[in-house]
């Protein structure tokens, strides 16, 4: 009997497998669908963390290269601090006239002439320290001690700035850019000058200061 009905039965079989493997497949549609859903969400955030990562090595090998200065410098010791400040060396062979005297990454004065064993360095708090300055937004000024104050000068009228504000230098053939010179003390107004001026808190001094050098390649 299985004989003669299977010819028969075994169509049927095959449409219910058929039809049960189908119904299968319709039900985990869903289910593939949201598995594959999930698999794209993992790899996008996987790319954006491995984006991140990138950024956060660059940023660290840049954090590098700005803690990196690149200057030469020669060490001074301080022998004296009157109207100008007296400094001697070990070697003098690369100092010359106009190049920063600094402490770290601060300015503190200008060497005014060199007769070993004797340096003769202006300090930022003497009438003839002058020199070219930015405020950290980019914006350009003079650097001048007028009034027994160290004053920024010559901002255009236009410049917005505030207390606090730290002042740099301007790059020239002796000094490097980004030496602190200090920060924004007090504005002031004077109705008969079309720039802006404010007097500045200095970040060092050299009466205070030690560990000193002068800056011979910026």
């Amino acid at each position: 009997m299985n004989t003669a009905t299977n010819p028969i039965l075994s169509p049927l079989t095959f449409i219910r497998l058929q039809k049960n493997s189908l119904t299968d497949y319709l039900l985990s549609t869903p289910d593939l669908a949201n598995e594959n859903e999930r698999l794209k969400n993992e790899n996008k955030s996987l790319r954006v963390k491995a984006k991140k990562l990138s950024d956060l090595i660059s940023d660290q090998n840049q954090i590098k290269n700005l803690n990196r200065n690149t200057w030469q410098s020669q060490p001074v010791k301080l022998v004296s601090v009157d109207n100008l400040a007296t400094f001697t060396s070990l070697d003098f062979a690369n100092i010359r006239p106009g190049q920063p005297v600094a402490i770290g990454n601060s300015l503190v004065g200008l060497v005014k002439s060199v007769e070993p064993p004797i340096i003769r360095v202006i300090p930022l708090t003497h009438p003839d320290a002058k020199l070219a300055v930015q405020l950290e937004t980019g914006a350009k000024g003079d650097y001048t001690f007028k009034n027994n104050e160290p004053y920024i000068t010559n901002l255009d009228s236009n410049v917005s700035f505030n207390s606090k504000t730290t002042i740099f230098t301007l790059p020239s053939i002796n000094i490097p850019e980004n030496l602190i010179v200090g920060q924004i003390n007090k504005i002031t107004n004077n109705t008969a000058n079309p720039t802006q001026e404010a007097t500045l808190l200095l970040d060092k001094e050299i009466p205070q200061g030690h560990n000193f050098f002068v800056i011979t390649r910026p």
